[in-house]
């Protein structure tokens, strides 16, 4: 199934304008899928090495929180499907991002549900802004309808990417009469950012002033694919909206607040981190869910799902362990 995932990504012509244009143009159905032709994508694939063999494809547009949202599934159709995952992609990620993450899962058996949050990748909305993270836990709502239909009876699963994992813990937390049949995998998951206590403090005083700051490009990231990858990605936002980081303040403030949950969780996470607090993370998420299983991996930085291939590897090791992708729990 591996084909050019594996080599160096964002090369190419991607016209992402005219794909944005072309998805505007197809009329839509609240709460309703409304499939796409996935030769729109053809760029866009070979763009971010999205090109598998043996699957089928599909492209829809759902609205939810009055933008329109795309989402795209993959499924393996020269095997058994054992189960499925919806992937929730983090702060100014998109799905074109997620391709090695989506390719193991594939290898798996595992057919994927992803799709882009307002204000990313190919979805509509003020870039890379919200002003409540609910809408962001709304448009999950509305996307599990769609992966739980496509599951029937087999498990769901869940990964979640920094902001991605950060919305699945408050979805979940949300859904009091209903428990996810399969795993919850969080990678460097979303409480709090790095060195808070001191960006507060700068937080206080941009809010003052401005409406958006220019958005830190560097990275700490080892993989050099990843970084070229990302400055040459045109769905990338450059400012960092204030109104975002206040969503944020405020969801974590609530999070930090509420009772303790027995979920099961299975959180990776790295020392090199330099996006999240995950000292004060991992201390806050171990008392809060009794049932966590982390796993601790010193040289990781934070985009654990474009990490160098040998700390992947170790990632998948880990899950592949501690994780059954086959029994839906009920």
């Amino acid at each position: 199934m591996k084909t050019l995932l594996r080599e160096a990504r964002g090369l190419g012509h991607f016209d992402d304008a005219s794909l944005i244009h072309a998805l505007a143009l197809s009329p839509l159905d609240e709460q309703t899928w409304c499939p796409m032709d996935t030769a729109l994508l053809d760029e866009y694939n070979h763009f971010y090495g999205l090109q598998f063999d043996g699957i089928e494809r599909h492209l829809a547009l759902i609205e939810s929180t009055g933008e329109r949202i795309t989402l795209q599934a993959f499924v393996p159709n020269h095997r058994e499907v054992r189960a499925w995952a919806v992937v929730c992609h983090g702060y100014y990620d998109h799905v074109g991002l997620y391709g090695h993450l989506i390719d193991d899962l594939l290898e798996r058996g595992i057919a994927v549900m992803s799709f882009d949050q307002p204000g990313h990748g190919l979805s509509t909305g003020d870039r890379a802004n919200i002003d409540d993270f609910q809408q962001y836990v709304d448009v999950i709502r509305v996307v599990h309808k769609f992966a739980a239909k496509s599951a029937g009876d087999k498990p769901l699963h869940w990964f979640g990417q920094s902001m991605g994992g950060a919305l699945i813990m408050e979805y979940w937390r949300q859904q009091a009469d209903e428990k996810p049949t399969g795993e919850v995998v969080l990678l460097a998951p979303l409480v709090r950012p790095y060195a808070w206590p001191i960006m507060r403090w700068a937080f206080a005083l941009a809010k003052r002033t401005v409406a958006a700051r220019p958005r830190n490009m560097n990275t700490n990231m080892l993989n050099k694919e990843f970084v070229s990858l990302l400055a040459a990605d045109p769905l990338q936002a450059k400012v960092l909206p204030v109104a975002w980081v206040q969503a944020m303040i405020n969801w974590f403030t609530q999070f930090e607040k509420y009772p303790s949950s027995s979920m099961p969780l299975h959180i990776v996470q790295g020392y090199e981190d330099r996006t999240v607090s995950f000292r004060h993370n991992l201390r806050m998420l171990s008392s809060r869910f009794e049932n966590a299983a982390i796993r601790i991996i010193p040289k990781a930085r934070h985009h654990l799902v474009n990490e160098t291939p040998d700390i992947y590897a170790e990632i998948w090791s880990w899950l592949d362990d501690s994780c059954d992708w086959s029994t839906a729990k009920h």
